[in-house]
């Protein structure tokens, strides 16, 4: 095992184990904390794959201006104690039937990828001599994945636009109860 295989098992536990916490943790500002931890290390794992744009766009993006927005709607809402212990026991079922889904699927992907192990090469899908890094994720970015791009700010912008509507009725409720 060199260098390179303890760097990657290193880098897997440090999202692994954060994700979890982030899952479990009760105190939304430590769950935001671990999320932090978590693109953290896959920072450093794209950096190790040698995309030193995505890493960079990975920190300034994510870690920066989406962790920032996470903890302004979690400090906006002000959610208590009480109020989440109820929800959270409430789907609890829900929940253990999914973590059952996705462990089934997690060793079914994993068998997979064992099967073809010997057969797998991977190969980029362009010529990093042509152009750089950059350009080519502009291209597949800006072609192929357009829609996906497009979806996921909206969906951020349904994120905020959902917290102030929760905020507003805490509010209207908060002053109906004086």
């Amino acid at each position: 095992m060199d260098l390179n295989h303890l760097v990657f098992y290193y880098l897997a536990l440090g999202m692994t184990i954060p994700g979890i916490l982030a899952v479990i943790s009760r105190n939304p500002v430590h769950a935001v904390l671990w999320v932090l931890v978590l693109i953290l290390h896959q920072a450093l794992l794209l950096y190790t794959l040698g995309s030193e744009f995505l890493t960079a766009i990975q920190i300034i993006v994510y870690a920066g201006a989406v962790l920032v927005l996470f903890l302004f709607i979690v400090y906006m809402i002000n959610l208590r104690l009480e109020e989440r212990w109820k929800v959270f026991v409430r789907r609890s079922g829900i929940g253990l039937i999914l973590i059952f889904i996705f462990v089934f699927l997690l060793f079914k992907t994993i068998s997979v990828f064992l099967a073809l192990v010997p057969a797998f090469k991977p190969k980029l899908p362009y010529d990093l001599a042509q152009a750089s890094n950059l350009v080519w994720i502009a291209r597949y970015l800006f072609t192929h994945y357009l829609l996906q791009f497009e979806l996921i700010g909206v969906i951020l912008l349904i994120v905020v636009l959902g917290a102030v509507f929760i905020l507003k009725k805490l509010q209207e409720v908060k002053n109906d109860s004086f």
